[in-house]
């Protein structure tokens, strides 16, 4: 066994028996190879293991410590926490928006099965299917040309494809400096480089793009519209300057539009329709559940796309596409977006009042907000400290391009099942937040961990939902 190993074991073993406990600093490198005898870069490899195992986690300018515990593998890939109150994944769906899926499915089936819900997966759509997906992705005024669109399994589906059509293996794509986590994970599994772009107040800066494009770049992907973790939206002066910057250089964009049915905005692909690729999905409008992906590039790429999601297996389940489409024409999809939009606004409210004092981020459309951490607290020790009480928040180091420069703040998703469990939820997320750090165990234990929030908030609700 090499050396690092041993002593990496031999720190992890301290790591899980609590002598070095959540949040304690790790001396510097240098100092670690002068108390352990051993070189530099030894110490180094040593301190690399351990974050591959997800046991610490590395800050520029702070230094290394020791990882919230709860923290997946790889929080990329964005599993379900499995905790008692998820805050951590965007899905809202309320019990009247789940019975009016099932009642609709439910007419669907008893219907019987036309050849087109079993054939084989396509990529793409038989004209009249094709129209019904182009209306609801699109509008009278920035239409989607039928014609071009690509159906795939999802919208996760839908950024791979888009990824591995703009990008060779060791190509460059642009993307916000705090991004969708699964942007990361297709990246590297796909074998393309990231390059962080910088922000501001309405996300991405031109500035920031035309350098990165002088260098070279495949594209770039953009979260226009309430963007994810850090609820911005790009004005129509920035998204004009977005679109000179794509023409100049030649660059295509991917539009991720997954947010749009929440706060209908002008597409950045009215700007430079021949240089944006729009995405959507029905996992946000309706449910992740059973969803389809829905890809409207400009004619010239189209067919690249489509070659990409044949060649990934990513095309739509022909069943999915023909139920999709009834809950479309039947108006399911209108009704839950409209439930979502009017629940968006309640819990907004309920979280602009909860988190008074505090400094939280929000917008009355959006369904998750970010809460940047008072000093003294580090991301990944507060979402620890959520968890001990059986809440799941997303930490700011998930959604960093560059490991250790994530702003000090979580992302706060806005899926609690009702109000009364919402707000109970947020008055311990607010509680832990104005505490010290040092002052983590007392607070679990006057909580009761688990316990407290959720079956209290679980009692009060007594049935009730938003």
């Amino acid at each position: 066994m090499k050396p690092y190993t041993e002593i990496a074991d031999r720190i992890a073993l301290r790591i899980a028996t609590g002598e070095l406990p959540l949040g304690a600093r790790l001396p510097p490198q240098r100092d670690f190879a002068h108390t352990e005898g051993i070189a530099v870069s030894t110490a180094s490899r040593v301190y690399e293991e351990l974050r591959r195992r997800g046991l610490v986690v590395g800050e520029v300018g702070r230094g290394t410590f020791v990882a919230n515990r709860f923290r997946p593998l790889d929080p990329a890939l964005q599993e379900p926490s499995g905790r008692g109150i998820d805050l951590d994944i965007v899905f809202r769906l309320s019990a009247e928006g789940r019975d009016r899926i099932a009642a609709s499915t439910a007419r669907f089936f008893r219907q019987g099965l036309e050849q087109s819900a079993v054939a084989p997966s396509s990529a793409s759509a038989e004209p009249s299917v094709a129209s019904v997906f182009a209306e609801t992705v699109g509008s009278t005024e920035h239409p989607v040309s039928p014609n071009s669109l690509v159906l795939v399994g999802n919208g996760k589906q839908a950024i791979s494809t888009c990824l591995a059509a703009l990008a060779p293996r060791g190509g460059r794509i642009g993307v916000e400096t705090m991004t969708y986590p699964y942007v990361r994970a297709a990246a590297r599994q796909l074998g393309i480089d990231l390059v962080p772009l910088s922000m501001d107040a309405e996300g991405v800066t031109p500035v920031a793009l035309d350098r990165a494009a002088q260098t070279g770049l495949q594209g770039v992907y953009l979260q226009p519209t309430l963007q994810s973790p850090l609820v911005l939206t790009m004005s129509e002066d920035r998204k004009q300057c977005i679109a000179d910057v794509l023409k100049r250089h030649r660059l295509s964009a991917i539009e991720d539009r997954i947010y749009s049915f929440l706060k209908p905005t002008v597409p950045l692909a009215a700007y430079a329709p021949n240089h944006v690729i729009r995405i959507d999905s029905l996992s946000k409008r309706l449910m992740p559940g059973l969803s389809l992906g829905i890809i409207a590039p400009p004619e010239p790429i189209a067919d690249a796309i489509r070659r990409a999601a044949r060649s990934g297996g990513w095309m739509a389940q022909s069943l999915a596409v023909q139920l999709a489409r009834h809950w479309i024409e039947d108006g399911t999809v209108a009704s839950v977006e409209t439930s979502k939009r009017h629940e968006a606004r309640q819990m907004f409210d309920v979280a602009a009042r909860t988190l008074a004092g505090l400094d939280f981020s929000g917008a009355p459309e959006a369904l998750h907000g970010w809460l940047t951490l008072p000093k003294g607290w580090r991301s990944e020790a507060f979402a620890a400290a959520c968890a001990e009480i059986g809440i799941a928040v997303a930490p700011g180091s998930a959604f960093a391009v560059v490991p250790g420069a994530a702003p000090s703040g979580v992302r706060i998703a806005f899926s609690a099942n009702d109000l009364t469990i919402w707000t109970h939820a947020l008055r311990a997320v607010a509680r832990i937040a104005k505490s010290a750090p040092t002052e983590l165990a007392q607070l679990a234990s006057t909580d009761n961990a688990m316990a407290s929030v959720t079956a209290e908030a679980r009692q009060l609700s007594n049935g009730r939902s938003t």
